[in-house]
């Protein structure tokens, strides 16, 4: 993902990550300021060090487990953590030295690339209260530097002393830290929410339109296959329809393959090719195994009789011609994956398991899986469907012809899927039947 996408791009999931890590940062705080006062820089008692330390080692630690437990893409992790954050800064803020106030800047930030302005001021306005009541605590406990305060105190009383109805705030030391020390800090804040709220806004805008975009172009092309998928029919009907099968074959085996695939996927066969992609693919280009036909004489196609050796020759043609079919027509398109399912089923579903198939004499798992498929697909139909030479086959017959070509014609694993689960598919081709002749009695 580029830069300019990322924020854009935020989830849940890598936000609530990347908070996580901001989280782990104040340990780092730790460490500076530990280094600090070893170089006698930051004066701080080092049992308080350690209490701040255990404190917000424990907070990290429950961050961990509940991210571990319940996944970083839960949506309300990013109040989890938000608030986990807000502690630890403000626990540091009270143990060792108010004067670290950029980290405070922090949970306003990580809330900022939530895209969410409630989720922004929620922030902040927990983070606020937070500050105005660690900075007093601070003072009471004896944490912070009491000859600052002094020295503030000092120089606000030579500021307001023609303001007698101010002066208890010059001697309430507690007053004095709120209005001098927690107040600016939080004016701070305040002076940064303006920019966070405009980037939230910019970013919320660009997502919206990016997700439009993509819903737009996601639509277009959808719409782009149905187009694309209702040509592929309709040209795949003309060719089959010139010898008279009206186009039924089209249907027939594109539901013959679908079967097969629903099939071979619950036997967990060819996990590693059967992907969602490579079977929709495969589906969509299924209507394209015969359209290399458009290129043979209708006196082939249509003959009633016996074709002779050297006819025959000339009908096995058609799927060289459909694979230079697929290099001309198809050629262009963008998806090659799909072209080249659609060619290799045009061009190796007459190849016959043992080898002696055509036009390669392709053999075994040589033979692309999407071609053995078809190879099934193609004969069932062929079978149970009237031809110009022969009657349709009844299912019993079909059945008999189909499974003595096991491993010989077929992939005994392709056909397996179909042989194992025959009488789901009596149902589903008299059903079918049905529906196409209402009047028609269902084969048994």
């Amino acid at each position: 993902m580029t830069d300019s996408l990322y924020l854009y791009k935020k989830t849940d999931e890598t936000s609530n990550k990347f908070n996580l890590k901001t989280l782990l940062f104040i340990t780092v705080i730790f460490v500076f300021i530990w280094v600090m006062n070893l170089l006698g820089i930051f004066i701080n008692d080092t049992q308080l060090f350690w209490k701040a330390g255990i404190i917000v080692g424990a907070i990290i630690l429950a961050d961990l487990i509940y991210f571990r437990v319940a996944g970083f893409s839960r949506p309300e992790g990013k109040y989890v953590v938000l608030t986990s954050l807000i502690i630890a800064i403000n626990v540091t803020y009270v143990f060792l030295t108010y004067h670290i106030v950029l980290v405070l800047l922090f949970p306003l930030i990580s809330a900022a690339l939530y895209r969410k302005k409630k989720v922004l001021y929620i922030t902040y306005a927990v983070n606020f209260v937070a500050v105005f009541i660690s900075t007093p605590l601070s003072y009471s406990l004896g944490l912070c530097d009491a000859n600052a305060v002094l020295t503030t105190t000092s120089t606000v009383a030579n500021f307001i002393r023609d303001f007698p109805m101010l002066q208890p705030i010059v001697e309430t030391p507690v007053l004095n830290l709120e209005l001098f020390y927690a107040l600016p800090r939080c004016l701070i804040m305040i002076g940064v929410i303006p920019l966070l709220t405009h980037i939230t806004v910019v970013i919320d805008n660009q997502t919206k339109k990016l997700i439009e975009t993509q819903a737009n172009n996601l639509r277009l092309s959808q719409e782009q296959q149905q187009i694309q998928q209702k040509i592929i029919y309709s040209l795949s009907s003309v060719i089959e329809s010139r010898d008279a099968i009206t186009g039924d074959h089209i249907h027939n085996t594109s539901g013959y393959v679908s079967f097969l695939i629903d099939k071979l996927i619950d036997k967990g066969a060819f996990a590693d090719t059967l992907t969602p992609k490579y079977i929709d693919l495969l589906v969509r280009a299924a209507p394209l195994h015969d359209v290399g036909k458009i290129k043979i004489k209708d006196s082939l196609l249509c003959k009633p009789g016996k074709l002779t050796p050297e006819e025959f020759d000339m009908i096995k043609l058609h799927t060289v011609y459909g694979k230079d079919i697929m290099a001309d027509i198809v050629g262009d398109i963008e998806d090659t994956e799909y072209l080249s399912i659609a060619t290799e089923m045009a061009y190796c579903h007459h190849e016959r398991y043992d080898g002696t198939g055509y036009p390669q004499g392709l053999k075994g798992e040589d033979i692309p899986l999407c071609a053995r498929i078809m190879a099934v697909a193609d004969v069932l139909d062929a079978l149970l469907s009237k031809r110009h030479y022969k009657d349709a086959y009844s299912l019993e017959k079909s059945y008999e012809i189909m499974s003595a070509e096991s491993g010989k014609q077929f992939d005994p694993v392709v056909l397996a899927a179909l042989l194992d689960n025959w009488d789901e598919f009596v149902e589903m081709y008299n059903r079918n039947k049905a529906a196409a002749q209402p009047a028609a009695q269902p084969l048994s």
